[in-house]
């Protein structure tokens, strides 16, 4: 019953615009891609595996892709949050890259050191990442107002992007991850969809101080983790992850102004 209900909301985003979507509709939509998020979570080594079978090519096209994300989407819409927060947007954008920073800087030392504050630090980035994990579902109904192409590219970038920060705290804290780290992940996703469906939605200024922050972590998470070593990758995959993403992004922007 569910999917039908879900694949008709599906052809009527594509058919129409985000105006023409009741809020079930888009609560629908949004429920589809957190439970996407949900089986990155779940099954991340599985994900890993089948895409990463080439090393080499695949983190070369995904880092590509991350880039061009940042450039084409993020960095775009921390602009549109100035016209309203001013100045400040770009400061609590900097907190949010030095916070995530000094985390990544503690974690390497304990590794080095093999002190006891490890199990501390995982517990510190865990929590980040569950932010923003909420931020990437409680700001999903938000997205729907650029239209469903555009929608699909975000998911594409943001479920990429999640598979890389799992497979980092894999490798980091593999132990405390797989016993309950990713279910912390699932259950702030959750807890972000039932916000999207019984809270009232944040007013401007909410958003632009919570995409602040958002953009700045993800800035760091992916220059951090996406961007692909010399030693391990090829320059013209990277490069082939960038074009494919603005083919992509070409295509919706058809898509999109052909309705």
């Amino acid at each position: 019953m569910f999917a039908e209900i879900s694949l008709a909301t599906i052809a009527t985003a594509v058919e129409g615009s985000a105006e023409e979507l009741n809020k079930t509709q888009i609560i629908e939509l949004t429920f589809l891609v957190a439970l996407g998020f949900i089986a990155i979570h779940i099954w991340h080594d599985r994900l890993h595996r089948f895409l990463y079978r080439s090393e080499k090519i695949a983190a070369s096209m995904s880092g590509g892709m991350a880039i061009a994300y940042v450039f084409m989407h993020l960095l775009p819409e921390l602009e549109e949050g100035a016209e309203v927060l001013g100045a400040p947007i770009h400061l609590l954008a900097l907190i949010g890259f030095l916070v995530f920073y000094g985390l990544q800087r503690l974690a390497w030392k304990a590794k080095r050191e093999n002190n006891s504050y490890e199990s501390l630090i995982f517990f510190i980035q865990l929590g980040f990442t569950c932010i923003y994990n909420f931020l990437l579902i409680y700001a999903m109904p938000e997205q729907f107002e650029s239209g469903l192409p555009f929608v699909f590219l975000y998911v594409l970038a943001m479920g990429l992007h999640l598979l890389s920060v799992d497979r980092a705290l894999v490798e980091k804290h593999s132990r405390h991850f797989q016993n309950w780290g990713r279910y912390a992940l699932i259950a702030t996703v959750a807890a972000a969809l039932a916000a999207d469906i019984f809270a009232e939605p944040a007013n401007e200024l909410v958003s632009d101080i919570l995409l602040a922050i958002l953009a700045g972590s993800l800035l760091f998470n992916i220059f951090q983790e996406e961007l692909p070593e010399p030693d391990k990758t090829s320059f013209p995959w990277f490069l082939a992850g960038v074009v494919t993403y603005l083919i992509l992004l070409a295509g919706s922007w058809a898509i999109h102004l052909s309705f």
